[in-house]
């Protein structure tokens, strides 16, 4: 009979799902922020979620008993067991129940394992659910993660059943009508390597409206000694034309934490490439790949590196001033300012050689990439000869592969004066320059900085020669000579990069070349680099004196690099050179001279020439 009543009883519910969560926030369309794995000191109470469709939908009301119970997987111990009685309203067509376990102190109740809920509905079992609570000994923050950080981030198309890694092709925007599903391939590195833990990550696909298009989740076991952890998840289908034209994000999270996000277009064609990251508190995407070592220096390290540098205490303080006041920017940003302008990062740098302009460039350039300013950081540096064309129509190709090349960091133009030789010379290319870079600081792609760099006079007349230039340069640099003392420390750093050192005599004869180098100083003074020319020259000496030796295999290491005063005395600053004696060729010279003469006008070039000639002749007398 018992039998007969089970098989006439209706079932008013079909099980829909068992879910896990822990914040107790409300999201759209009654969800909750569903997980399976947790930090122990992010958590409280462990909440199960039963949720089943309701057959007496718009019918009558009815009752239901439900049963949660809750296991530590290990110890098979049980944790919990809530046993109660509800009403199922007929108006609600999906029926949730939510009921938890654990403490309001955060950390105090569950500790590092596996667990698992179990549900009964009516006396039948309907699903098991697995979660984790992890523990990496500290509370974790916004900033610190010490479970994992992001390493690559690339995109692909594929078929629903993936691509193998081998095959893959990746892309920085997809074709509408031939996109299947959207792959995203994640490289991770485990951080947290004491014991074998669970990742979980969530990828979720928005489109230019901010509208889910969809949502997966990869759970993952991690062994204690792994490195890296790779994961790859995809969205689409494998009917072509599912996506439309229009901006997407794909957004990466773990743990309720924004990992990255992974901007890309949708449109008319592919293009091969990494595509840019966005990371938390960062403006620019940033290229990320595993196999790309990225410049792991804090924003402070970046600046210790930038005060270490021999000399340059204005230039220091600029530079810092104008961080700062790019993160005050940033900061406004945060709490809701709008700023009309975007931050300038173009830079006019002033100077003789060897001041340390380019190294200076290198450091702004890992500096605006740690405040998200550029994605990359890198210094790309040109001068006249690499942007302008011999020939009408080679200028703009040239400059736009070097505005590419320099594109996610800086593109330092050295000698920038160089581009407009002449006001009155409309004939000359570097003009073409000069219009590209002023139409690519105005409304170019952005995620490049242009830092020009040259002598005070010339750059001021560079400026000037194109109305709209000037007015796209708002910091202004001036890197004054090295004062001598502090070209004897470059001496001394140089000593230690090419691994020799000065005896004290050698040191003393040095810092005299220094010294009357400096006073007899013109714009073409090498500062650093007259520096280093002179270490690397004593070394050259010390190489010949050491090859002339008969006993040179039996030298001491420290005798190897050691520099004397007489390697430092064989150098010749001025490197005086004796001229050739060859007589004048009479014939030859009356001949050139004529033809010269009877070119039409140009007299005054005739003349100058013809004075050079008589001078030569003086002088040869």
């Amino acid at each position: 009979m018992q039998q007969e009543t089970q098989k006439t009883t209706p079932k008013y519910y079909k099980f829909k799902d068992l879910k896990v969560y822990t914040s107790t926030e409300w999201l759209a369309d009654n969800k909750k922020k569903y997980r399976q794995v947790f930090d122990r000191y992010e958590t409280a109470y462990v909440y199960a979620e039963l949720s089943f469709f309701n057959k007496q939908f718009d019918k009558e009301d009815w009752d239901i008993n439900i049963q949660l119970q809750c296991f530590d997987a290990k110890s098979k111990k049980k944790i919990c067991e809530l046993n109660f009685d509800r009403k199922v309203n007929k108006y609600d067509p999906v029926v949730f129940i939510r009921e938890g376990w654990g403490n309001k102190t955060h950390g105090s109740f569950w500790k590092r394992g596996t667990y698992y809920w179990k549900a009964w509905i009516d006396g039948e079992k309907v699903a098991t659910k697995f979660f984790y609570i992890e523990d990496a000994g500290e509370k974790t923050d916004e900033e610190e993660n010490p479970y994992l950080s992001i390493q690559g981030v690339k995109l692909y198309e594929g078929p629903y059943d993936d691509v193998n890694a081998d095959d893959r092709v990746y892309m920085k925007s997809f074709n509408s009508e031939e996109t299947r599903y959207v792959y995203v391939e994640l490289n991770l590195k485990n951080l947290y390597t004491i014991n074998p833990w669970h990742c979980e990550i969530f990828i979720k696909f928005y489109n230019g409206s901010k509208e889910l298009k969809g949502q997966l989740v990869r759970l993952q076991s991690v062994e204690k000694d792994a490195e890296k952890i790779v994961l790859t998840a995809g969205w689409g289908s494998d009917v072509k034309e599912s996506w439309r034209t229009d901006n997407y994000t794909a957004e990466v999270i773990f743990m309720d934490r924004l990992l990255a996000t992974v901007p890309f277009r949708v449109g008319e064609d592919f293009e091969e490439g990494i595509a840019g990251v966005i990371l938390p508190q960062q403006q620019a995407p940033v290229i990320l790949t595993p196999d790309l070592t990225e410049d792991k220096m804090t924003f402070e390290e970046v600046m210790a590196k930038l005060d270490e540098l021999i000399g340059l205490t204005d230039i220091k303080k600029q530079v810092r001033d104008h961080a700062k006041y790019i993160q005050f920017l940033q900061l406004r940003k945060q709490k809701g300012f709008e700023e009309k302008e975007n931050i300038n990062v173009h830079s006019v740098f002033i100077g003789n050689p060897g001041t340390g302009k380019t190294t200076v460039a290198t450091m702004m350039g890992k500096l605006y990439k740690k405040m998200g300013l550029l994605s990359k950081g890198h210094v790309h540096e040109v001068d006249r000869v690499d942007l302008v064309g011999e020939y009408i129509g080679q200028t703009a190709p040239k400059v736009k592969e070097a505005i590419e090349k320099a594109r996610g960091g800086v593109l330092f133009i050295d000698e920038a004066y160089s581009l407009a030789r002449s006001k009155d010379d409309n004939k000359d290319f570097g003009r073409e320059v000069i219009e590209i870079l002023v139409k690519e600081m105005s409304d170019g792609k952005g995620d490049m900085a242009v830092i020009v760099a040259g002598y005070p006079r010339e750059m001021k007349l560079f400026l000037d020669t194109n109305p709209g230039l000037k007015s796209r340069f708002k910091l202004f640099f001036e890197f004054s000579d090295y004062l001598p003392q502090e070209l004897s420390h470059i001496a001394e750093y140089a000593c230690k990069e090419k691994d020799v050192v000065l005896t004290l005599a050698a040191k003393k004869k040095i810092d005299k070349m220094i010294v009357r180098a400096y006073r007899s100083r013109g714009r073409s003074f090498g500062n650093a680099r007259f520096v280093y020319d002179l270490i690397e020259k004593s070394k050259i000496n010390l190489g010949l004196r050491i090859m002339e030796m008969e006993n040179r295999q039996e030298l001491e290491k420290a005798e190897l690099a050691t520099i004397q005063l007489q390697d430092v005395d064989k150098i010749d600053i001025e490197n005086r050179y004796e001229l050739p004696d060859i007589p004048i060729d009479e014939a030859l010279l009356a001949e050139a001279l004529a033809e010269l003469n009877s070119l039409i006008g140009m007299e005054k070039v005739k003349s100058q020439i013809n004075e050079m000639v008589s001078l030569v002749r003086y002088y040869r007398q």
